[in-house]
C-alpha cells in the first residue's frame, strides 16, 4: 500500500495480523509470487531481495531508521549522556529528543559511534541551534572588554578561563566569542588565548569598549548531553550492507539543575 500524500509505503504483516512497517520508497504496486517479493515502478518490475544491496529502490538510496523511547523513571528530569549499540555498523547516527532539548551523533564528523571493545560507542552532542541558550553550562561569561590591542584581539581585566579552547590549524573546533549590546553578536571562533586577551577568526562584528563578551563552547565537541524525562531517540543508517542492530543502551543520571 503506497501512500503517496506522505511519501511512505505501508506494509501490512498477514502473520502478525498488523501494519508493521513504515517505508520511504514509493512504488505504483507490490505484489509477492511465492517467496519472493516484487514491485512496479515507472512501468518496470522489480524483484527484492535480489542481491546483496540493502536499503536501495529504484535506484535511489534511502537508508534505514528506527525510533525508540528511553523513559525510566518519567516523573525525574535526567541528563542521557551516551548511546551505546551492539551492532555490526559503525554507521550509525541519531537524533536525540526530549521535553526540554535536543542533541545529536553525527555520521560525518570525527564526533561519531567508535568501537570500544565491540561496543559502538558515542557521546550526545549538542545541536547549534540551541547554543546560545543561556540555561546551559556551555556559555561562559568574560566580562567587559578593556580594549583591543591588535586585529581581531580583545582584552579583558580578568584572567580567560581555563575552560575556553582554541581552534585548530584549521580554524576549526574552537570555541566562539560573542558580545552583548542589546542583542547576542558573534565576534568570531577563537584562534589564540593568553592570561587575558582573546584573538579571533575575522568577524563582522566588532565590540565596544565596556560591551560585555562571553563565550560558546562549541557545539560539536562538547558532550553534554541531553536534559529531560525522557528522549525520543532515532537512530539512521544510510550503508548499503547488510546491517543488524541488538540492542541499544543509554547512560543517564539525576539532572541537578
Amino acid at each position: 500500500m503506497a501512500l503517496e500524500a506522505n511519501k511512505k509505503t505501508l506494509t501490512w504483516d498477514e502473520v502478525y495480523n498488523a501494519w508493521t512497517s513504515f517505508h520511504a520508497y514509493t512504488p505504483e504496486w507490490m505484489e509477492r509470487l511465492g517467496n519472493k517479493m516484487y514491485s512496479f515502478k515507472n512501468g518496470e518490475m522489480y524483484e527484492h531481495d535480489a542481491n546483496e544491496e540493502r536499503g536501495s529502490f529504484y535506484g535511489t538510496s534511502y537508508g534505514c531508521s528506527v525510533t525508540f523511547s528511553s523513559n525510566q523513571e518519567p516523573s525525574t528530569v535526567k541528563m542521557f549522556k551516551n548511546l551505546s549499540l551492539e551492532t555490526n555498523s559503525s554507521s550509525w547516527y541519531a537524533d536525540i529528543d526530549s521535553e526540554l532539548e535536543s542533541g545529536l551523533i553525527g555520521d560525518s564528523s570525527s564526533y561519531k559511534f567508535e568501537d570500544k571493545e565491540g561496543i559502538k560507542y558515542a557521546y550526545i552532542r549538542r545541536n547549534e541551534t540551541d547554543k546560545l541558550d543561556f540555561n546551559k553550562l556551555s556559555i561562559l561569561g568574560i566580562g567587559n572588554l578593556q580594549s583591543s590591542p591588535g586585529s581581531n584581539q580583545y582584552t579583558f581585566s580578568g584572567y580567560i578561563p581555563n575552560q575556553v579552547s582554541k581552534s585548530g590549524t584549521d580554524n576549526q573546533g574552537g570555541d566562539e566569542l560573542y558580545f552583548n549590546d542589546g542583542s547576542s553578536k558573534l565576534i568570531g571562533v577563537i584562534q589564540e588565548i593568553t592570561d587575558k586577551t582573546i584573538t579571533t577568526v575575522a568577524s563582522a562584528n566588532v565590540p565596544a569598549t565596556n560591551d560585555f563578551c562571553f563565550v560558546v563552547k562549541n557545539a560539536s565537541a562538547e558532550s553534554y548531553g541531553v536534559r529531560g524525562y525522557h528522549a525520543k531517540i532515532t537512530l539512521t543508517n544510510m550503508s548499503t550492507s547488510f546491517v543488524e542492530l541488538f540492542s541499544a543502551n543509554t547512560e543517564v543520571f539525576k539532572s541537578n539543575m
